[in-house]
């Protein structure tokens, strides 16, 4: 963890692994032929890439860290581990849509610090599957990226 008066050093090379690892993807698909075949990881990759040297840029033009905030619970943290790896088991089963809604409401509960409202419990689920839905789009009609129906929903 970052302290007082230093840069977060870890940040900055873990970005420039995802700096080497996107370049990495954008250069194997560069053989790719069919549009089908590269848009997406071409498109992650660029993301990945510009995102990451926004955070060394960003360090690198602020090397003093803020106060490190109060620790994380490690019951928070095993949480969210148990619930990606539940989600990612379970796709092949319920699907994307499914699984990421389930996803949503699994992080947004492990991750809610403050109480929970009445308008917090009805507009948390509608952004979560506004988001859901609004990724799912995106990645099967603009990206083309065949996603999980769910061996559940299948005929």
């Amino acid at each position: 963890m970052a302290t007082e008066g230093r840069r977060d050093t870890g940040g900055m090379v873990v970005a420039a692994i995802f700096i080497f690892v996107g370049g990495l993807a954008v250069w194997d698909s560069l053989d790719y032929t069919d549009a089908d075949s590269f848009v997406f990881p071409r498109t992650i990759a660029a993301a990945m890439i510009v995102f990451s040297l926004a955070l060394i840029g960003w360090n690198l033009a602020r090397p003093v860290a803020p106060e490190p905030a109060a620790p994380g619970s490690t019951p928070r943290r095993v949480g969210l581990v148990v619930a990606m790896l539940a989600v990612a088991l379970s796709m092949p089963y319920t699907g994307f849509l499914i699984a990421g809604l389930g996803a949503f409401a699994a992080i947004t509960a492990l991750a809610m610090y403050d109480p929970w409202t009445r308008g917090r419990l009805l507009l948390y689920p509608l952004v979560g599957a506004a988001i859901v839905f609004g990724f799912y789009v995106l990645f099967t009609k603009v990206l083309l990226v065949p996603l999980p129906v769910g061996r559940f929903f299948q005929g």
